[in-house]
């Protein structure tokens, strides 16, 4: 076989491979962007829904804690029966309602309605990392599609030389050891190929689990990834992350909550009155009895009302105010300690995406454009006779490793990326 024929076969290959796609997982056309998969993940997530319901337990007790205390009727009878049974009689019905003094309803109504506040802040930070999780495993599983991409193109490659390989190997133009090292080689690559289709599964189906997805759904992701700067400084980004964050939001509605609770066990101190009414009849003694007469008695109707208070002697809910009062240095200890754990991912988020940005330019130019040159290059002085057919497999080879770092460089791209949005709480650029 001539040497223009084997280099019109693997170019042939290698040309053919490079517009290969990874079909089974990814499409332009009917695959899902990233954003359709967010709003899926937003309406389905079981975990997410369930976070949900407690605002509505939040605001369950805010009904409740806006409710008066309910009145009380008391019954009572007496007879003297038991005794002397000499008809004594009488009965009496009341009717009391408790009434609360020092701001106690509506200390229990402002902290009813922060603690939904705090409730709707968790879910939102609930979403965050919901998001977050999903913009990860996103870019995680373009890149193995673009590295399984590649091991497809590179297998492809493998056996056009291979087929070469036989022909030159019958024709004595080749040894048995190149043979042997191609076949090694080619080994190698399936194995890797089958790994990052492993891989590019179980990042599918921890997509399809958070978006909750059935089985009979299919799924295919729509390739796309986005480059921007980081706008402002470090410090800029830090202020809009503890502003935007829904995670440092809590953490200050805790303090607010925690001094509502303060309030209201300082209101607790104040002793509550109970209001009552009573109306009755009463026995009265009649006028003496004599000789066989019985003991005779007259009937009476009352009305009587009065106030009940309790006096604060000895408990004034000291340990009540005292708990509350350690529990807002508590919240405020937290939000200041989570300020400072945003301030350090938020750096560090910065100084990720930086860095791959770095290191893929340099890739894309330093080290891809240079070895397209190289290959260009040694196909000439193949062409000239000065290079043997598996130098121009080799340089390909060494073409096709630096996509691969370029692929790699794009993935922690994507993933720093996703990093940061997750750190800042919202998009890179407002």
């Amino acid at each position: 076989m001539s040497k223009k024929i084997a280099l019109t076969l693997l170019w042939i290959g290698c040309c053919a491979s490079v517009s290969a796609q990874s079909s089974r997982y990814l499409s332009a056309t009917q695959g899902m962007s990233f954003e359709q998969l967010a709003r899926m993940a937003l309406s389905r997530n079981a975990d997410l829904q369930g976070a949900r319901e407690s605002v509505r337990q939040a605001e369950a007790r805010l009904t409740q804690a806006r409710l008066w205390p309910n009145p009380s009727v008391d019954l009572s009878k007496k007879t003297d029966a038991v005794f002397a049974n000499e008809g004594d009689r009488g009965y009496s019905v009341g009717l009391s309602q408790p009434v609360e003094l020092g701001g106690k309803r509506a200390n229990r109504t402002r902290m009813a309605e922060t603690s939904i506040e705090v409730v709707k802040a968790d879910v939102a930070e609930v979403e965050r990392q919901l998001i977050g999780r999903l913009r990860l495993l996103f870019a995680e599983a373009q890149g193995v599609a673009s590295r399984v991409d590649l091991f497809e193109r590179l297998d492809r490659t493998n056996d056009q030389t291979i087929g070469v390989m036989n022909v030159r190997l019958r024709a004595g133009d080749a040894s048995r050891l190149d043979s042997q090292l191609l076949q090694a080689q080619t080994n190698q690559v399936r194995a890797e190929r089958l790994l990052a289709e492993n891989q590019l599964a179980g990042l599918v189906l921890q997509i399809r689990t958070l978006v909750s997805l059935s089985p009979d759904e299919p799924l295919l992701l729509k390739p796309g990834q986005q480059i921007a700067d980081v706008p402002g400084t470090e410090e800029a980004t830090v202020t809009r992350a503890i502003e935007s964050r829904p995670d440092v939001k809590a953490a200050r509605l805790r303090e607010e909550l925690a001094d509502a609770g303060i309030s209201l066990a300082r209101s607790q101190a104040v002793p509550d009155v109970t209001a009552f009414a009573r109306y009755g009849q009463e026995s009265l003694l009649g006028p003496p009895a004599t000789g066989t007469q019985t003991r005779s008695f007259e009937r009476e109707k009352v009305l009587e009302f009065g106030m009940s208070i309790p006096l604060p002697i000895f408990n004034r809910e000291q340990g009540n105010i005292s708990e509350a009062a350690s529990r807002r240095s508590q919240a405020r200890a937290e939000r200041e300690s989570l300020e400072v754990t945003v301030r350090r991912e938020v750096a560090l988020a910065i100084h990720r995406y930086e860095t791959a940005r770095k290191s893929l330019d340099i890739l894309q130019s330093g080290v891809l454009e240079q070895n397209q040159a190289s290959v260009r290059i040694v196909q000439l002085a193949y062409d000239l006779g000065e290079l043997r057919f598996l130098d121009i497999v080799n340089q390909q080879r060494v073409l096709i490793d630096a996509e691969t770092r370029v692929v790699n460089a794009q993935t922690e791209l994507n993933a720093a990326r996703a990093d940061l949005q997750n750190a800042i709480g919202g998009p890179i650029n407002p």
